[in-house]
């Protein structure tokens, strides 16, 4: 079978200059160009930060660990649920405008930085981002590094035993897409407040094997040429090997630490933020 593609051109104005990026698409899965030319360059990968005006140290956390990479000059794959809700409004843009501005900062002095989707933040897109010269990735992408395929996304397409859930995405987030386009802002998130109160019950009660990794999932994801998987979700870090394939899982982000996986000079490692004191 051949396989065709289709190429589209996306450009965000960044002051003065545009930044342009070719993706391909293949039935919603985006893979991004091979970027071996920087071998030495900085690359993080975050998910699960769940940022909530309610948990001020959340924010700041996050916004030190931007500084960073921005020290780094490092680039940074977001994996799902940045945000604890998203909805493309003005209030939630204004609540969330502190860590999206540090964003355009890094992304204007030569740092990257790419998101994908989560079970909280399903509503973002690249039109809301593209101010902020963020490249907006979907549900799931495949990058290249070191001339390896590194499939990426936040994790709840890999727990397929999570019936419940997949159903309810197939169902519901067609709607809630519809409803982010014509409700006003206040009913939006009053409406959205209570999905995520009931959401949370939901899962409290489920069995919590719904929300473990699929190994028929993962393995049919190697099998499909992938050399690394990494994702969220479960909110547990976890680093399995499988022959010469390996499989990142990052930890949730909490007021006072959070985890990342980081790719530099051809090596994968699993880092805490902020690092452990040698004292």
């Amino acid at each position: 079978m051949t396989v065709e593609w289709s190429n589209f051109y996306q450009s965000t104005h960044r002051s003065n200059e545009i930044l342009s990026i070719d993706i391909l698409t293949k039935k919603g899965h985006t893979c991004i160009p091979n970027n071996d030319a920087e071998p030495m360059k900085k690359t993080f990968f975050i998910a699960d930060v769940h940022l909530d005006s309610t948990f001020p140290d959340r924010e700041q956390l996050i916004l030190a660990f931007l500084k960073m990479i921005g020290s780094e000059n490092g680039d940074l794959y977001v994996l799902g649920d940045l945000f604890d809700f998203w909805a493309n409004n003005k209030t939630v843009l204004g609540a969330n405008r502190n860590v999206l501005t540090l964003m355009r900062e890094l992304t204007e002095h030569g740092s990257r930085i790419y998101i994908l989707i989560g079970n909280r933040d399903l509503l973002l897109n690249q039109k809301i981002l593209s101010p902020f010269g963020i490249v907006f990735l979907g549900e799931k992408a495949t990058i290249r590094l070191d001339n390896k395929n590194i499939f990426l996304t936040h994790g709840h397409l890999l727990c397929t035993r999570d019936i419940k859930f997949q159903k309810y995405k197939n169902r519901v987030w067609p709607l809630y897409r519809f409803f982010d386009k014509i409700l006003p802002g206040p009913v939006e998130n009053y409406l959205a407040k209570k999905f995520i109160l009931k959401s949370k019950r939901v899962i409290n009660a489920q069995d919590s094997s719904c929300f473990r990794f699929s190994q028929d999932a993962v393995m049919d994801c190697f099998q499909q040429g992938n050399d690394v998987i990494i994702c969220g979700h479960s909110h547990n870090r976890m680093k399995e090997r499988f022959g010469d394939k390996h499989f990142y899982a990052l930890p949730a982000w909490d007021q006072h630490k959070g985890g990342y996986v980081l790719h530099y000079n051809g090596a994968f490692s699993l880092c805490d933020f902020p690092a452990p004191s040698l004292s």
